[in-house]
């Protein structure tokens, strides 16, 4: 497989940089997490090319989801062991662990109230932890057999992949309160994005496949990329509203066209080890405006995951 020589070296030299990014993070860029290599790419959002390190985290950690929010735009950063990692948004630093001595924990996302919540493989639940102190509140959503990534749709509620379970399962945002269960037949699913207009499309670990679905969970399509093995993280550009998927086997990002799913770019950009997990740098949205962000055609809504 070939891949860009800029990201050997980065990755060749990870281990002596600093675990911190040496240039601005760009709004619009791709960040992509690798899995035991411990590495958080920066790319081009537009070219795919690599542009830095953001972060490192030592091996044996196996990276997983990335989701960037809170009021300070910091990024989260779930593992296979380690618990769930924060870094700085502009300078890459390292700012927390969340339940270090925890197991697997797929994916940390920001709640409108700024705590942290995570998916636990321990406890097959998404619990609540304080975002100042990093300290257990409370189990959030009850019950979810393997929570893969997730994250909050247009409703405000929370979107869980139930990995081990099948399907997605969807939380009252501000209770965690049990609301329905949807996407049953989609096994092993990894990730979940929604459309502007409403579709949401879901990664499966078992077919192989991307699942789209209307507004009302009704199966509409699915789609798939050259020589697709494990489609992890998928994501909607901010730039040019197209779907990017990585895959695991690949090891490179996958593009699509929004509207007929067709593959556009089976090499956007590659890495040099397995991937796991992708998301675009959006902007932090200013005071009062995260509830119109579902709204805003021009701005595709945010996603998240992993692998395994």
């Amino acid at each position: 497989m070939k891949y860009s020589w800029t990201i050997v070296l980065g990755v060749a030299l990870a281990p002596a940089l600093p675990a911190l990014a040496i240039l601005p993070p760009q709004d619009g860029n791709l960040f992509v997490t690798e899995e035991y290599s411990g590495n958080v790419f920066e790319h081009n959002g537009v070219t795919g090319a690599y542009y830095q390190t953001y972060a490192v985290v030592p091996p044996a950690v196996g990276l997983m989801a990335i989701h960037t929010g809170g009021t300070l735009g910091n990024v989260l950063v779930g593992s296979t062991i380690g618990g769930v990692r924060e870094y700085d948004r502009t300078t890459g630093a390292f700012v927390k662990t969340y339940n270090a001595g925890g197991g697997w924990q797929w994916a940390g996302v920001w709640k409108a109230n700024g705590n942290v919540l995570i998916g636990d493989w321990a406890t097959n639940d998404v619990r609540e932890y304080d975002s100042v102190t990093g300290n257990f509140l409370s189990v959030f959503a009850p019950g979810v057999a393997g929570p893969a990534d997730m994250l909050f749709g247009p409703s405000g509620n929370l979107y869980v992949c139930d990995y081990l379970g099948g399907g997605v399962r969807e939380f009252d945002g501000v209770t965690g309160a049990p609301i329905n269960s949807w996407a049953p037949g989609v096994i092993r699913p990894n990730d979940i994005v929604f459309m502007p207009d409403g579709r949401r499309i879901v990664t499966s670990m078992s077919d192989n496949l991307a699942h789209v679905f209307d507004s009302s969970w009704t199966q509409i399509a699915t789609f798939g990329g050259t020589g697709w093995a494990r489609p992890h993280g998928i994501d909607i550009s901010p730039t040019d509203g197209k779907i990017y998927v990585i895959d695991g086997v690949t090891q490179a990002v996958h593009v699509f066209d929004p509207t007929t799913y067709a593959e556009l770019n089976a090499n956007f950009l590659t890495t040099a080890v397995k991937p796991v997990d992708i998301e675009f740098r959006r902007p932090i949205p200013a005071p009062g405006a995260v509830a119109v962000l579902f709204g805003l055609a021009a701005i595709p809504t945010r996603r998240r995951r992993a692998a395994i």
